[in-house]
């Protein structure tokens, strides 16, 4: 992951606070979920079972597909030398790639 610019070490290096957030968001949606199951029965199937089903969809697509980014950057922008280094004349100590 890159923060600030910088590659950490790890994707949740000092994220505590916004994984507890997005584990509680996620975990009162699944609740959410389960609860609209308890609604289901033989008269009324498709409300109950659709709104579960939504919300159990999002359960699993918001970790994954919305907060699971954290490893997808652009490898252009990592390793592309910044333009100091690419522009400054030899023997000034800058370094060229």
């Amino acid at each position: 992951m890159i923060r600030n610019g910088k590659a950490i070490d790890h994707s949740n290096q000092g994220g505590f606070g916004g994984s507890a957030i997005a584990w509680l968001v996620t975990y009162a949606i699944f609740l959410a979920a389960v609860y609209a199951m308890g609604f289901w029965d033989f008269t009324h199937v498709w409300i109950p079972g659709l709104i579960a089903l939504a919300l159990a969809f999002l359960t699993m697509f918001i970790p994954k597909q919305l907060l699971g980014r954290g490893d997808t950057v652009d490898a252009v922008a990592i390793h592309a030398a910044r333009p100091a280094e690419i522009h400054a004349p030899r023997g000034t100590g800058a370094v060229h790639h």
